[in-house]
């Protein structure tokens, strides 16, 4: 993977408790090369943001802070262009919504060290997704702009196309394209299509593709894997399935190169 210093590389933790707040960043450092600042309250949040915001990528929030008992803080980060991971002690349904709303990249119960696993490779991929651009196809300006809204929360780059064929254009034109997300049924190329014809010029480890449609799933699903779709969603969709598929995608695409980068040293060294 591309990756270059000039990214953001720090998190933000956000959390009153200060033993929470010190397990949190020793678990971050010691199995990440990520750097932690902490705030305690939001005016601390506030005033670190001011400073630093331009070097994080990520801030892990309290939801509930004895100066933001609402959720607050995640707005501030918000202001500032900095994705929020949300730490909670109790998560129920107006929870949820509240975290949608705001946009929050993804959401965790507080815990021990050993609830913290899926935590950090949550924070792991929110850093890679600022090396990925992907495109988001689809003739409905109004559902594009859907889709490109949930690939912005994850922090991933997104470029547009409203047709197959303006679709392929752009695929040309930009190799740094990681990552299509097409509708199925579109005026022209459909999206069938789209995935054949780009499957047939980017390989699996170069491209990953998921496919989106209203039309149900079941033979749909089937016909997008066979013509080169790593997976297929059906919509509507839950928020966090939608973001929980495009980042396992793009897991797996990165497991891939690492094997092939692998493979190839090895046949350069033999």
């Amino acid at each position: 993977m591309d990756m270059n210093s000039e990214k953001p590389n720090t998190v933000l933790i956000i959390e009153d408790s200060p033993f929470q707040a010190k397990l949190v960043r020793k678990h971050i450092e010691t199995v990440t090369l990520f750097k932690v600042l902490i705030a305690h309250t939001m005016h601390e949040a506030e005033a670190l943001l001011r400073e630093h915001a331009q070097h994080l990528f990520l801030a892990l929030i309290d939801l509930n802070l004895e100066d933001a008992p609402d959720g607050e803080a995640v707005d501030l980060c918000l202001t500032w262009n900095v994705p929020s991971l949300v730490l909670t002690a109790r998560f129920d349904d107006t929870t949820r919504a509240r975290c949608i709303e705001r946009r929050v990249v993804d959401y965790f119960f507080k815990g021990s060290i050993s609830d913290m696993d899926p935590m950090i490779a949550s924070i792991e991929r929110v850093y890679k997704n600022q090396f990925v651009t992907a495109l988001a196809v689809d003739d409905s300006r109004a559902q594009r702009g859907v889709t490109k809204h949930l690939l912005e929360v994850q922090r991933i780059s997104v470029l547009e196309a409203d047709s197959g064929e303006a679709a392929l254009e752009i695929l040309d034109a930009h190799p740094e394209i990681r990552l299509i997300v097409t509708d199925f049924q579109m005026p022209g190329m459909g999206g069938l299509e789209l995935v054949r014809q780009a499957r047939a010029r980017r390989r699996l480890e170069e491209l990953s593709i998921i496919g989106l449609s209203a039309a149900g799933s079941g033979p749909l699903t089937a016909r997008f894997l066979k013509n080169g779709a790593n997976d297929f969603l059906t919509k509507p969709f839950e928020v966090e399935e939608f973001y929980w598929r495009v980042n396992q995608t793009l897991e797996n695409q990165d497991m891939m190169r690492t094997l092939r980068d692998l493979a190839v040293k090895t046949r350069a060294g033999n």
